[in-house]
Parts: structure tokens; sequence; C-alpha cells
């Protein structure tokens, strides 16, 4: 009897929350039916424990194509500067490696020519380096030359004059990170973090075994990275290239929530973690390698998340936003690129986080 009252307490317990969560639900449903992405992924969590996850539709738009799952790979596109890259850096701010206000070219000295003499790693991160924001491939290019090429590449503004996002900061800064590590970034990403945090999911460059469960961004691509820029540099690239799941995006969401911390084990120090989640610069929303919560006019985490709130955004559909007041985050994967990257799911992003809160705290 007693084991028969706790089945249907768990039950209640599981249905009570997927009722709860409706508004998200019908939200996400919605912008599928409208063709805004064909598939998606969300998990709401807190400090400890996931609150509430779901997928919805299917890898295209074909019905018959598979159903995107929980544990279904997402291209992250931009999420890999912030929880990829980002996390390099702090680590190496951790282990006393990297001054972020030293000149990048203490540790990268080829990137000290025509005028970048000055521009300090922390002005990669804020996005105020002078840098261009982009550098097209052409074909023919190789791994090495383009990096060469984006060391050697001028300032187009003054830096610390005004914010633009820049692609190039962030290969800027996978160099710095494979110049005093001496290894490919990804390798010491997942020496750091992917292997000891067990993240099975996560990971650049899905092998033949992966592909097959990584959703789509186009009809050619299917675990090979959407960013032009982050192909031609074979998929290991700082700006764009790491695949992921909600679950596994989860465990690093927590590990920031608790200043550092995952499953009792030290991965980051709590001071390290305060200084790069906050806002860092008058001229833009920009904290160190994250964004943050923009008070003025739209803002992609919606109405109701606290100020203060930090994670970073996709292009291919994906997004994290973390509120440290609350202590709750969202993950947010879909592929609103496929086909042909003509739909827009910036209406959808704020949408979806308003339903999170009021499922949660119930209509404001």
């Amino acid at each position: 009897m007693k084991k028969l009252l706790l089945l249907l307490l768990l039950f209640y317990i599981t249905c009570s929350c997927q009722t709860s969560f409706e508004k998200l639900d019908s939200t996400i449903q919605a912008a599928i039916q409208d063709s805004i992405f064909p598939g998606a992924s969300v998990l709401v969590g807190s400090k400890n424990n996931i609150i509430y996850k779901n997928s919805y539709g299917n890898y295209t738009y074909d019905t018959s194509s598979p159903e995107v799952k929980d544990n279904s790979l997402f291209d992250l596109a931009s999420v890999t500067k912030a929880f990829g890259t980002n996390f390099c850096i702090m680590k190496l701010v951790d282990e006393g490696k990297l001054n972020i206000n030293d000149p990048v070219a203490k540790y990268l000295p080829e990137f000290g020519q025509n005028g970048k003499e000055k521009v300090l790693v922390k002005d990669l991160l804020i996005h105020e380096s002078g840098l261009k924001a982009y550098h097209p491939p052409v074909e023919g290019d190789t791994r090495l030359g383009l990096l060469d090429t984006i060391k050697a590449l001028p300032c187009q503004y003054e830096t610390n004059s005004k914010s633009v996002y820049s692609c190039l900061n962030f290969v800027t800064s996978m160099m710095v990170v494979e110049a005093i590590t001496n290894k490919p970034m990804y390798k010491y990403y997942d020496e750091k973090f992917v292997e000891p945090l067990g993240l099975k999911r996560t990971m650049f460059t899905p092998s033949d075994e992966f592909k097959s469960e990584c959703v789509p961004t186009t009809p050619e691509l299917q675990g090979v990275v959407h960013d032009p820029l982050a192909r031609a540099l074979d998929g290991l690239s700082g700006n764009a290239g790491l695949y992921s799941t909600t679950e596994d995006l989860s465990v690093l969401c927590q590990l920031l929530l608790n200043k550092g911390t995952y499953n009792g084990e030290r991965y980051l120090k709590e001071e390290t973690i305060n200084k790069f989640i906050k806002k860092n610069s008058d001229r833009s929303s920009r904290a160190l390698g994250f964004d943050t919560r923009s008070e003025e006019g739209h803002a992609t985490s919606g109405k109701y998340f606290s100020s203060g709130t930090f994670g970073h955004l996709g292009y291919t559909g994906t997004s994290i936003w973390i509120d440290p007041v609350r202590e709750i985050f969202v993950v947010f994967l879909t592929n609103r690129v496929y086909p042909d990257d003509t739909k827009s799911i910036r209406k959808v992003r704020p949408v979806v986080h308003d339903a999170v809160i009021i499922s949660l705290e119930g209509e404001k």
C-alpha cells in the first residue's frame, strides 16, 4: 500500500509539473506551427535541480524526420563564446596563467601589429577591441592561414570607443588559450570541464557516431557547424562550433549558480565567476565573455527576469539565460536557421522566458 501511495504521489507531482508549464509548451508549439523553427528543446533549472524539461517538433519540417529529444545535440553557434571559450579563459585566470588586463600581444605576439599593440584581453571579452565584426572565409583558405590573417588585421575603430560585437574577438581569445596551454582549445576544454563534469554529449566536431543525433541547421549541414568562419577553421573555433544538449548545458549553468562548484567539486573560483558575470562596460550590456540582460527596450530574456541576469544567444536559435536573483536558468535550443535562414526567433525568445516565470510564479 505504501508503495502504491508513493507511486501515486510521484505521478501527481509529475503531472502537476507538466500542467504548470502548459503556457511554455504552447508558446513553443505555436512557434513550430508558425514555422519559426522545426524543433526545439528547453530546460528550466535551479541551483541543484532540473525543474522542467521538454522537447518539441522534428529535426526538419518533414514530420517523418526524427523527433527532437531531450538528448538531441544542437549547434550552439555563439553560445560557444560564453559556455566554451569563456570557460577556458576563466580557468586560466584561476590558474594564474592569464591576466585579462594584459595586452593580447603578451600572449600572442603576432597580434601586436597594425595598431593593436595595446588591445587588452579584456577588450576582446567585452567586444571593444577595435576588431571588425566578422571575416568571411574564401575558397582555399586554410585554418593556419585564416588564423594568421586574423592576427594581422588592423583595428577598424578606436579601442574602447564603442562596442562592436565581433566573432574575431573570440577567435583571438581561442588563440590566446592555445598559446598559453600549448594545446588546442577544445582539448583544454575537454580536460578541465567536459570530462570531469561527465558531459558525454558536449563536443566540437561531432563524430559519425553522434552526427545523426545532431539537429540539422540546413539540408546539407548536420553535425557540421553552421557558421562559415568556424567551419573554415575545421569546426574548432572560439566563436562557434560547440554542440551540446539542454541536459549537459544545465550542468554548466548549475556550476555558475553555485559559484564554481558542482557535486561538491570546485571547478572555478567564486571570485572569478563574480567578476565575469557582471556588466563591464558603459557602452554595452556586455560582461566578461557573457552578455547581461538589457534594461533598455527589448530584452530576449523577457519582462520578468531579474536585473543581473547573464548568458548568451546563438545565431542558430539557441540561448542560455541565468537569473542569479531567482537562482534559476533557462536553456532554450532550436534550429531556427533550418532550412534557409529566413525566419527570425527574436519575438519568440522573450515570450518563452516570460512563460517560464509565469509558470513558476503565476501571472504578474
